[in-house]
């Protein structure tokens, strides 16, 4: 089936929405095991025995293996807000000469795409690979995105802005202008979204 595919990484849940190119609306995706059942969010965790680890414990399989509550360095969460970014203080395993965690935030996040593609739904074909992205200061962060989704059998990768997403979402009329408030695992951003009617198209203002 052809269509759009959107993907929004969290730091804390990951959500995946499909839209049939013959014009249905657009739906979650519900990618079990990875997924919780109503709605269909993904937590954004991983579990691996040892960095190569080629079959990974993901999202919802981490809960259900009671290892959120073990953590450790196979324990991978929270790799969203670092991406891109200066890596978080040394810790007190760090200074004992014990790596954080056994992959980079970027690593991490790439992992958990790869997987979460390979996981489609048979027959799922995505002409267009739409991501969320924060406003265009975390410029680091939308290059790994690119970066990390350039192998994916896709001919279309698409960036939108989280606030501009947030926006198309609320269903408000064409020229509405909207005061998003994002607050994140890691920061809290305000834009004002200037949706697609009449002047211009949407985007941060």
């Amino acid at each position: 089936m052809a269509g759009t595919l959107a993907i929004d990484l969290g730091s804390t849940t990951t959500v995946v929405a499909f839209q049939p190119a013959d014009g249905r609306p657009p739906h979650l995706l519900a990618l079990p095991p990875y997924s919780s059942d109503d709605p269909p969010l993904i937590p954004s965790l991983l579990w691996l025995n040892h960095a190569e680890a080629t079959q990974p414990l993901i999202g919802r399989q981490v809960i259900d293996a009671g290892l959120l509550e073990r953590g450790g360095i196979q324990l991978q969460r929270d790799f969203k807000r670092w991406i891109g970014a200066a890596p978080p203080a040394t810790g007190p395993d760090e200074a004992a000469g014990q790596p954080r965690s056994l992959l980079s935030p970027e690593q991490s996040g790439r992992l958990l795409l790869e997987h979460l593609w390979r996981q489609l739904p048979a027959g799922m074909q995505p002409q267009r690979l739409v991501l969320t992205a924060p406003i265009d200061s975390y410029r680091g962060y939308r290059q790994w995105l690119l970066q990390a989704t350039a192998t994916l059998a896709v001919p279309e990768v698409a960036l939108v802005d989280e606030p501009t997403a947030a926006a198309i979402g609320a269903g408000l009329p064409a020229g509405s202008r909207v005061l998003v408030l994002d607050v994140g695992g890691g920061t809290t951003d305000m834009a004002l979204v200037h949706l697609q009617g009449g002047e211009g198209r949407a985007a941060p203002i």
